[in-house]
């Protein structure tokens, strides 16, 4: 489960990851990304976190194709 980062810790996260990644993030999209980041990584405990039965889609939707399709 993602743990929360101090900014420090999360900053230095982000920029290990996208030098890993080979990515420049252009100096006026810096705060804008790395807001989204730590917003993406506080999303990680949701998806990552246990889930019961009830959890799963009350619907399954199946789609048939058209014959001759």
């Amino acid at each position: 489960m993602a743990e929360p980062l101090s900014p420090a810790a999360l900053e230095a996260e982000f920029d290990c990851l996208v030098a890993r990644a080979g990515v420049t993030v252009p100096a006026d999209r810096r705060a804008g990304s790395l807001a989204a980041y730590a917003d993406f990584r506080a999303q990680l405990a949701l998806l990552r976190g246990p889930r019961t039965h009830t959890a799963e889609p009350s619907n399954v939707f199946r789609l048939t194709p058209k014959a001759g399709a």
